[in-house]
């Protein structure tokens, strides 16, 4: 009998650690904080291609300037998608492209910096956001109406640029000693917008799936505008895009990555995309 419930115990184990094969794909989310639409649409077909070869099944935006929602329909079907809304056309939109249809739950621009879309496709309730540092209102609101989402059943993800870093890189972000503030002679970050989720149960999958992955903003592309050289944008890379999920959305993930490819992705924003699969 023991035997038997350790095998099955090994069993659950394997098939949670299981990764994206050819014959079991998964559906792919890919975050992206564009930089203005890739550096004011310098890049944009270059990253369009990109995203076509990789596939994902959606993509999460930021940043998406220049293009009123016909010209997102248009950068979307680039990468394949048909589908694709914004949240506003004006200002520093968010939106989300997908391979199956979507329907619109909530636009929301009062009351916030930048706003949020909620949106539900391929059964997930998405909402994409953008926040701005240190109010915390922000982040407050989405937790709530994604907790209670949750506490219904429903599969959610928190995704976006949440321009605060998380506690899971406490010890990373202490080691480049350029970042948060010194008080009293001890240095010290703002958690706040990131303990909001995680307090409300939601999981980082990618610290999850990809724990060694450590920074998803600061690429060459800040150069020579924002950061004078590669030593300083080293100085202040680290992570604050995320893709957060209920716990029982979470046992959907399959694996997480952070494209950190400066050859490439790396010259077209100063964000990089973050991906997590999900068992289809």
């Amino acid at each position: 009998m023991r035997v038997a419930s350790l095998f099955c115990i090994l069993c659950l184990c394997a098939c949670r650690s299981i990764a994206p094969t050819a014959s079991n794909p998964g559906l792919e989310l890919v975050n992206w904080n564009t930089y203005h639409l890739f550096d004011h649409q310098l890049h944009t077909d270059s990253a369009a291609a990109w995203l076509a070869a990789e596939q994902p099944a959606m993509v999460a935006l930021q940043e998406v300037l220049h293009v009123d929602s016909a010209g997102l329909a248009r950068l979307a079907a680039q990468w394949g998608h048909p589908y694709a809304v914004m949240h506003k056309e004006s200002g520093y939109p968010v939106a989300l492209t997908s391979s199956a249809p979507i329907e619109v739950v909530e636009r929301r621009v009062a009351g916030f910096h930048h706003g949020y879309l909620h949106a539900r496709t391929h059964g997930f309730d998405v909402f994409v956001v953008h926040f701005w540092p240190g109010k915390i209102h922000e982040a407050k609101h989405i937790a709530e109406l994604a907790r209670d989402l949750a506490s219904k059943g429903n599969l959610v993800l928190v995704v976006g640029d949440f321009n605060g870093e998380i506690r899971h890189d406490h010890d990373y972000l202490l080691e480049h000693g350029q970042l948060g503030k010194v008080v009293a002679g001890v240095r010290t970050f703002d958690y706040r917008i990131t303990d909001t989720f995680l307090e409300s149960g939601f999981v980082d999958l990618t610290h999850a799936h990809a724990p060694t992955a450590r920074y998803t903003f600061g690429s060459p592309a800040l150069i020579p505008r924002w950061r004078k050289d590669m030593e300083e944008v080293h100085l202040t890379r680290r992570r604050i895009d995320f893709v957060f999920a209920d716990p029982a959305t979470a046992e959907r993930a399959m694996s997480a990555r952070v494209v950190t490819d400066d050859s490439s992705v790396g010259q077209w924003s100063d964000h990089y995309p973050v991906g997590v699969t999900f068992a289809p």
